[in-house]
């Protein structure tokens, strides 16, 4: 018979569940090989772009269809977990850029955290931002999670100058619906500028409405664009 945990009787004494060591190593192994198809999913949308098939991606894991819906419900929620993890991708690069005294600095390193992204996985966008499962409210959102990114920046940026930073997140969500509409567009025209043009315009265009505010707490900004920027005809 156990003996009762020192100052508790018999009937007090808590019991330790057991754990059960292959239902354990199940999940490790469940979890880790989700991992792996979702990487799959990845190299295939890559590879053959953003209306990839279930049996591309199943070439791409070297399995089958079948052995994939034992780790996912439908195709669905194979393509919610890219999309999670493609949005999370885009947040880590946004959290990653370097706080900057200066908002237009900030903003401009932002869009470029985002469009290098794109650049580099420009059909993995695509995919995310047009599949239209990440239109549905029972699906991940795309704007929300980037956008509260920008939002926490934002805010802190106004609290900095005395403006309360409730007002950053409508501010975050418009600019991450502008990236995200003309990104879209400069996928399907990337002849028209380069990646470094397109964060220079875009930074442009948004530090016009920003200037205005940081000018009005006072602050010495300039918001007129770059030279080069807007070239002359």
């Amino acid at each position: 018979m156990k003996e009762p945990v020192s100052g508790l009787t018999a009937a007090e004494d808590p019991i330790v569940p057991r754990v059960d060591g292959r239902s354990a190593r199940w999940n490790d192994h469940r979890v880790a090989r989700r991992e792996e198809l979702i990487d799959a999913a990845i190299a295939a949308i890559d590879e053959y772009g953003s209306e990839v098939g279930m049996d591309q991606i199943a070439a791409a894991a070297r399995t089958s269809k079948p052995v994939i819906y034992r780790y996912f419900a439908d195709k669905n929620e194979l393509y919610r977990a890219v999309g999670k993890r493609v949005i999370a991708r885009i947040v880590e690069a946004l959290q990653g850029v370097p706080p900057e005294p200066e908002p237009r600095s900030l903003m401009l390193a932002s869009i470029d955290a985002y469009l290098q992204l794109l650049d580099e996985h420009p059909q993995l966008f695509r995919f995310v931002a047009q599949n239209r499962l990440f239109g549905d409210p029972a699906a991940i959102e795309f704007n929300n999670p980037v956008a509260d990114v920008l939002t926490f920046a934002l805010g802190e940026q106004l609290r900095a100058i005395g403006f309360d930073p409730a007002g950053a997140r409508p501010w975050g969500v418009a600019v991450v619906g502008f990236i995200r509409a003309a990104s879209l567009w400069w996928l399907d025209n990337p002849e028209v500028m380069t990646r470094q043009q397109l964060t220079d315009y875009l930074g442009a265009l948004l530090w016009g409405g920003g200037a205005g505010i940081f000018s009005l707490a006072g602050r010495d900004v300039d918001a007129r664009p770059a030279p080069g920027v807007f070239r002359p005809i």
